[in-house]
């Protein structure tokens, strides 16, 4: 429904469109003769009669005739929004959300066939948790971590794996405890050190110290390998320098379980 402020608007619209008409007939634009040419006859006197009152009738018609309808036309197009005649441009079109297609779902599929065949395969189970992890499919993830770690709890790379896609998926509590405890089966793990010291420079409020300490110990265990240099780099862009030579080892709780 029109509001009172559009309607205004289109009558503002119709009152320029009636001035223009006006403007029109009174150059005697719409004379449908003006153009023929006439043959020359002796000037007569202009007739006053009923025709010139039809004729200022017929105008007065007119003009109110398209004042009204360029009201109405006026106030349709001030009613109408940016979205009404363009649509929504910018924004995300639900269609697409429902039509999306994972592209990794033939190869989901064909993993959980295979762990369907090998219950007891810690790759395979491994492998498809990642998958479903980089999916965005953390629900259908986390039992298969579990299980993995049900079948080998020492396992360093599985836990730090599970670790990764619980920060991720924003359970950075939980995610914590993984990589914690993967430092405590593993103290030389560059790996677990670093994507922990980046799970706390995440952190609201960032826990920076703890973020550098282990920073310091990532870039230490090997510093030509890629995790080593990221972690230098690192220091350096939080200006923490050189790491020290007598690193201290990172204290984790005790009796983490899966």
């Amino acid at each position: 429904m029109v509001s009172f402020g559009r309607f205004a608007s289109g009558i503002a619209a119709g009152l320029q469109c009636a001035a223009f008409l006006d403007r029109t007939l009174r150059q005697g634009l719409f004379v449908s003769n003006s153009r023929r040419p006439q043959p020359q006859r002796p000037a007569k006197r202009r007739n006053q009669g009923p025709l010139a009152g039809a004729t200022r009738a017929q105008l007065v018609f007119t003009i109110v005739s398209s004042l009204v309808i360029c009201a109405m036309l006026g106030g349709v197009f001030v009613s109408l929004s940016v979205t009404d005649v363009f649509g929504n441009l910018f924004g995300e079109d639900e269609s697409d959300a429902e039509n999306y297609v994972d592209p990794n779902s033939d190869i989901i599929a064909a993993q959980e066939t295979i762990v369907a065949q090998n219950p007891d395969d810690l790759e395979d189970i491994l492998l498809l948790a990642n998958l479903l992890g980089n999916s965005n499919r953390l629900a259908d993830a986390i039992p298969l971590y579990e299980r993995a770690l049900g079948l080998s709890p020492d396992d360093v790379e599985a836990r730090v794996s599970f670790a990764r896609t619980l920060a991720d998926g924003d359970m950075q509590a939980d995610a914590e405890l993984q990589f914690q405890r993967a430092i405590e089966l593993d103290p030389d793990s560059q790996i677990a050190h670093y994507y922990l010291a980046e799970l706390y420079l995440a952190w609201t409020p960032a826990r920076t110290d703890e973020a550098l300490s282990l920073y310091r110990r990532a870039a230490e265990i090997d510093p030509t390998t890629l995790i080593g240099e990221r972690s230098q780099t690192q220091l350096d862009t939080l200006g923490a320098g050189t790491p020290s030579t007598s690193p201290e080892a990172i204290s984790t709780p005790s009796g983490v379980a899966p």
